[in-house]
This record gives C-alpha cells, structure tokens and sequence, in this order.
C-alpha cells in the first residue's frame, strides 16, 4: 500500500504499533486519544492473554473497544477508510509491513524479550518496549517495561533490565499467578474471563485430556482464546489475587504508565524532528 496524504501528511506522525497485546495496545490508546494517526499489526493468532485490553483480539473478534477507543480488523489497502471512520486499524504483520507501509514512528511492542539484530539507521524512528531493544543501537529509545522504580522510564542510550522470567508480585502472589500450559496441544476452557476461581478449580483442558487447574484463588484476569493451539510451558492465563477488586476491563496501572510513557517518546522524537 502506498502512503497517501489520507494517512500521513508532510504535517502529521503515521505510526505503526506492532504487536497489539496490552502493552502496544495501551501505547495505541494513548497516542490515538492525543490525535496521533495510529496503525495496529499483530499475528495472525494472537497470543496475548489479556483480551479485553489487548487490540489483537480484533483479529477474531472484528472489532474491539478499549476505555472508549476502537481497533476494526482489516486489510492492509483499507487502512484509510477505518483511520476516515476514527477507528485504530488493525491487520496481521508480515517481514514486509515497513517497507510497504513506511511509518514515520514505530512501536515496537511485540515483546520479545531477547535482543534483536538490526540497524537503527535503516529504519524509521524506532522505540521498543523492554528486553531486547538496545537504545542507539537497534532502535532510539527504550521504555522499561519491569515493574519497580524505573517502569516507563525513557532510555536513550543502552537497554532495560534483563528480563527475569519472574512476573511482577501482586498482592503477594508471582510466579503462582501465572498458569502456563502442562503440554502441546489445543486449549479448552471451562472458565471466561472475569470469574472468580478457588484454588484447585478445574479451569479447562489440554486437548481434552490434560486438566488445567487454578494456582490460587482470585480473579481470572487473562486467558489466550479459547481453542489456541498452544505449546508446553506457555503462559496461557493469569489470575489476579486481588479478586473482584479489579477492574479487568480497564487498562492496568502497569500498562498505563508504558503507555503514556511511549507518548513521551513520541513527543521527543516528534521536537527533535520539528527543531532540526
């Protein structure tokens, strides 16, 4: 698709966000409610298991709306109709996506925490969100997406904490509160998102003969859709101990302060442009 005066102009940002799971799809929600023109790409099956604040479900879903902003699944060519329409679009990424839709910004969100080789020369300006990206190396700015003290902080030069494999502690709860698939296989679930389960619960299956049980009690936050062939070890869904506390509709603490972090980003990059 050629880049066309409906998408970009010489006076506006075009941004491409890849990888639509909670993060990207905060960053996506921020930007778009500051007036960015925003693109959304993620893989054919989405992996994220936050779905309700995860744009990447439009891929299955069509469309989705997230704290008032909207993602429309679609085709590379319809781009400027749903961007026409004040919707985010969504299609599914491929190795040609930035030569074919030229960015002038683009958000690295696929989080895949191992560093990636590349030039940052050969690209438009790119910010990447945590492990893997490596500031003035393979992309301009890095956000720290760890939990603590430094999460959102902009890097400039060099990359975030390494990643730790271990996730952030809620309510006391780690690693517990992650469940992770037994075996291969086709997940089945016996559960949706934002029911509360007791520890022990049967939650679903792996191709219907291997149980998947609840680690704790809580609120069942995240789930990877249902029906997903999955991979041993996988995180496959995540409960919140914090219960019905928790708004699982709503953008996290976590995600918001990436996301608004990210828009930083964009408005350094966007002064540095203006001023040169």
């Amino acid at each position: 698709m050629q880049k066309t005066d409906t998408i970009l102009s010489k006076e506006d940002f075009f941004i491409l966000v890849r990888g639509a799971g909670e993060l990207g799809s905060a960053a996506a929600n921020s930007l778009y409610k500051c007036g960015f023109n925003i693109v959304l790409t993620d893989l054919q099956n989405p992996m994220a298991i936050r779905r309700n604040v995860s744009y990447c479900t439009a891929v299955h879903e069509k469309t989705i709306t997230i704290e008032g902003v909207t993602a429309r699944y679609c085709k590379s060519e319809d781009i400027s109709d749903v961007l026409s329409n004040g919707e985010i679009p969504l299609f599914v990424d491929d190795e040609s996506i930035i030569e074919n839709i030229q960015p002038s910004i683009i958000i690295d969100a696929r989080m895949l925490k191992k560093e990636l080789e590349g030039n940052m020369t050969t690209l438009p300006f790119v910010i990447g969100l945590g492990p893997g990206f490596n500031a003035g190396k393979n992309c301009h700015l890095v956000i720290e997406t760890n939990r603590g003290h430094n999460l959102g902080r902009i890097i400039s030069n060099g990359m975030t904490a390494a990643d730790t494999g271990i996730p952030g502690n809620i309510a006391g709860e780690s690693a517990n509160r992650v469940i992770r698939a037994p075996k291969d296989g086709v997940v089945n679930w016996q559960v949706d998102l934002g029911e509360i389960v007791t520890k022990n619960q049967l939650m679903g299956t792996i191709n219907n003969n291997t149980e998947i049980r609840a680690t704790l009690n809580g609120l069942v936050r995240g789930l990877i859709m249902n029906g997903h062939h999955v991979s041993e070890n996988m995180k496959i869904a995540d409960i919140d101990p914090r219960g019905l506390s928790v708004d699982y509709q709503a953008i996290s603490d976590k995600a918001r302060s990436i996301g608004r972090a990210v828009l930083e980003a964009v408005l350094i990059i966007n002064k540095n442009i203006v001023n040169k």
